[in-house]
């Protein structure tokens, strides 16, 4: 039972409707009306979201290079929604196999099912080239911790503080797209993973905890908290790329635009919250006392991004 290994094959092949599955995939998926295959990239989050309207250096690019930043960074979000969903199918095989119990096997059988479903609902609107080739290192950590930690950690971990943040996420997202049938599957997204989270916080039990496994989780936390510190560099490394190379004076005002460290900030109080489950205060204490949980100034974030350029 131990030696049972589970591999998050983020680049496999995903055909769609290529594939000699796909009917029956289809005929098990809950259906949403509406046509993906419609949806303009750059209309499904407007600039206003992003706070580009706001940036000067933005609406000094010409018109077709403001779509090609706008659909890069929305472009981002999908890619990071796929494989997050596509990562839920390796998270549910691992704690099926290793449940404990009958009932923990059926409640994971459950999940991976709204897992599937979620995928077959964004397939569609993911560009083929896309399917393969996860962005951001968020996606990496996600993987490491699916692959790597046994069960107890990961219903901390993944159900209760990834799945958490999940709903601030796709609640912001639902509610700021602009296609009506992206919307309606973000709104049933939501609906499940609300009940994931829930499932998560019911059977987390601190007290499984050895001594190894809260440094673990420590170190884990601090690592996701370093992603949040730093704002959004996936979007600005777009803007960066459209406009052929910003100084660090534009890229400040461009990551200021995004309302970073404002929005960080609200981010971190998020991830502490969530984080502070019963038997992790101590935990939680030692991270903030570190200064994990403060989001880094505009130009220090700059600099972050600056290093890996």
């Amino acid at each position: 039972m131990t030696n049972i290994r589970i591999e998050n094959k983020l680049g496999a092949v995903h055909a769609g409707k290529a594939s000699r599955l796909y009917p029956l995939i289809t005929a098990k998926t809950r259906r949403i009306d509406g046509n993906a295959a419609a949806a303009k990239t750059d209309m499904l989050w407007p600039v206003e979201w992003w706070g580009l309207e706001r940036c000067e250096l933005f609406a000094r690019l010409g018109k077709n290079e403001r779509h090609e930043a706008l659909t890069a960074c929305n472009r981002g979000i999908l890619n990071e929604a796929y494989f997050i969903e596509k990562s839920g199918l390796a998270y549910c095989a691992k704690m099926m196999l290793l449940a404990d119990s009958t009932d923990s096997a059926q409640l994971f059988a459950h999940i991976a099912a709204d897992e599937a479903t979620h995928l077959a609902w964004i397939e569609p609107y993911i560009a083929e080239q896309d399917k393969t080739s996860p962005q951001g290192q968020f996606l990496s950590f996600l993987s490491g911790l699916i692959e790597e930690h046994r069960p107890e950690l990961l219903i901390y971990l993944v159900q209760v503080i990834l799945e958490g943040w999940g709903l601030d996420h796709y609640k912001r997202l639902m509610k700021n797209c602009q296609d009506p049938a992206l919307t309606r599957v973000l709104r049933r997204i939501l609906k499940d993973e609300a009940l994931h989270h829930h499932s998560g916080t019911l059977l987390h039990d601190a007290s499984k905890f050895s001594a190894r496994d809260r440094g673990t989780v420590a170190d884990a936390m601090k690592f996701y908290a370093e992603l949040v510190r730093v704002g959004p560099q996936a979007a600005i490394a777009a803007l960066d790329q459209v406009a052929g190379g910003l100084s660090r004076r534009e890229l400040i005002e461009v990551i200021i635009a995004m309302d970073h460290p404002a929005e960080s900030a609200r981010k971190l109080d998020l991830l502490r919250k969530l984080m502070l489950q019963p038997g992790m205060e101590g935990i939680v204490g030692a991270i903030e006392e570190s200064g994990y949980l403060v989001p880094y100034s505009a130009a220090d974030a700059v600099s972050f991004y600056l290093q890996w350029r």
